[in-house]
């Protein structure tokens, strides 16, 4: 894997004020605004380099960079009526934005980017920690897209499956390894299939269990099972089991 490379920009109209690698947010929102988010943003260890000064109707702009790709970025506006950031005092900030910028997901995209490797899908249970894996996934495949060869084995394994949201997060790491990304869901995994230009070779070394599984989660009136098959098949997948080769 390439080096990686993360960075933090804040502009305030446009002009860029400072750069650093590491930006500490904190919410002081109240608990049940949801219409707006109170950011207060720090770096104690960065020292200002020329006095600065920031008005309420600035226009704020922090961007999240990784090896020079913009993972997200926010706008906002200062709380204060005016704020003089003095040379040499450490960098903070109190603003307000609509963005709702993803705090949780920029903190896994950078301890990731570190290093670092916090949060799997398989060591967690609750849903909620596997739509951020699956959310981390995708952005981190921005930074690092696939190379594209000219086929691709692709070998399911059901051992640490166990219901929807753990089926697609096998299939990211089953196509392109951990914090691989190919879908959370049939329609994404569809559009993902689409722009694939490899020859995909599916193995599937139970297609009993695979079954039996996909017709467990199904909704009602609903077939998993037929509907990742005919997924497959449509994309022009090489569908192999112990018995069969499906084309």
């Amino acid at each position: 894997m390439k080096k990686i490379n993360s960075i933090y920009h804040i502009f305030v109209n446009d002009k860029k004020i400072i750069s650093s690698d590491n930006l500490c947010f904190l919410n002081l929102s109240e608990e049940n605004d949801n219409s707006s988010l109170i950011l207060l943003i720090k770096q104690s260890n960065f020292k200002i380099d020329k006095d600065i000064i920031i008005k309420k109707e600035d226009v704020i702009n922090i961007s999240f960079y990784i090896n020079e790709l913009c993972i997200y970025e926010l706008n906002g506006n200062l709380l204060e009526h005016k704020v003089n950031l003095k040379k040499g005092t450490p960098f903070s900030l109190r603003m307000k934005t609509t963005d709702f910028p993803p705090l949780t997901i920029s903190t896994i995209l950078k301890e990731w980017a570190d290093g670092n490797e916090i949060l799997y899908w398989k060591d967690n249970k609750c849903k909620e920690a596997k739509n951020l894996w699956l959310t981390s996934c995708l952005y981190w495949q921005q930074v690092f897209p696939n190379n594209k060869p000219t086929s691709i084995d692709v070998n399911l394994n059901l051992d640490s499956v166990n219901n929807y949201l753990d089926f697609f997060c096998m299939l990211g790491e089953a196509f392109w390894g951990r914090k691989g990304y190919i879908g959370r869901d049939f329609h994404g995994f569809d559009d993902q299939l689409s722009e694939l230009k490899s020859q995909a070779n599916i193995y599937i070394k139970d297609e009993k269990k695979l079954k039996l599984f996909l017709e467990r989660i199904s909704p009602y009136g609903c077939n998993y099972y037929n509907t990742f098959i005919d997924i497959l098949l449509k994309n022009n997948c090489n569908i192999i089991t112990p018995n069969k080769i499906i084309k």
